[in-house]
């Protein structure tokens, strides 16, 4: 007998490889088993890909879920973070007639080019979307610019729209550049933090011309300590010149403390203004 559970939804050990109307089916990034999760972060069937995808079917039937159309935003997180983070801009994507898929990658656990394989995969295999949008947060948009360097098929099938970046690392992030120094900082938060810094980043090719691109600074949570603490110390706070990109459309800085940015509705609104007018005003 088989019994349906609750889980967290994923986060630092499984990676989102298929999206549809809330359901999921997810990878283990060490066992390299699949799960699929309905909605409710409620695992439906384990085994291999297709297995999940038929049995996806099958509850396709079951629960009449109904087709996903149009334009679809696409959010992606920073190192440590997981698709929670997203609640209210999600929520506000869904008001504005958006679909939306927050999507989860190990951030701690696996590489750039990892990541860069994970997400171009689920995008390959996205159905019935014929628009999309991205809204990143930290690493997450130095993975989507990788990514969008790459001739992949899904960005001939796809319309992209725009793209918004929320504390980006555009010019290397010197924080965990010297975290990256010491083993136990590799080990805990991964081996990404060895790929960020300014000289790795500016290797990456910018985003395509003709796509617009904001970029949203914020203020360190923890910036107020900085004023404490000698010069030498300062230089490890990230600063918000780290999030400049030469070829955005439009760049600005809203001030907050919150370490989840999307729980200021000022950020939140200015994502969506943005992918929808091409402006944050």
């Amino acid at each position: 007998m088989r019994f349906d559970f609750f889980t967290l939804g994923g986060s630092q050990f499984w990676e989102d490889v298929f999206f549809y109307q809330k359901w999921r089916i997810q990878r283990n990034c060490r066992s390299k088993t699949y799960r699929l999760l309905d909605n409710w972060d409620i695992k439906r069937h384990e085994g291999g890909f297709e297995d999940c995808r038929r049995a996806f079917v099958k509850y396709i039937e079951i629960y009449q879920l109904s087709r996903q159309r149009g334009h679809m935003i696409i959010m992606l997180h920073g190192l440590g973070d997981s698709k929670n983070i997203f609640k209210p801009l999600w929520r506000k994507a869904l008001e504005e007639g958006y679909m939306a898929a927050a999507i989860n990658y190990p951030s701690t656990r696996k590489d750039i080019e990892s990541h860069v394989r994970q997400l171009e995969f689920l995008l390959e295999h996205l159905e019935d979307v014929t628009e999309v949008s991205f809204v990143t947060k930290g690493i997450g948009g130095i993975i989507l610019q990788k990514l969008m360097s790459l001739d992949s098929n899904w960005q001939k099938r796809l319309k992209i729209n725009r793209i918004v970046e929320v504390a980006p690392p555009n010019q290397g992030c010197s924080f965990l550049t010297k975290l990256g120094r010491y083993k136990f900082f590799r080990w805990l938060l991964g081996p990404v933090i060895s790929e960020i810094s300014k000289k790795d980043v500016t290797r990456i090719p910018p985003f395509p011309r003709h796509i617009d691109v904001g970029v949203i600074s914020k203020q360190c949570p923890f910036m107020w300590l900085a004023h404490l603490l000698p010069q030498k110390l300062k230089s490890f706070f990230p600063t918000s010149n780290e999030a400049k990109m030469n070829h955005a459309k439009e760049i600005i800085h809203i001030k907050t403390g919150i370490w989840n940015p999307f729980k200021n509705k000022k950020i939140v609104n200015a994502c969506i203004n943005f992918i929808k007018k091409g402006t944050f005003e």
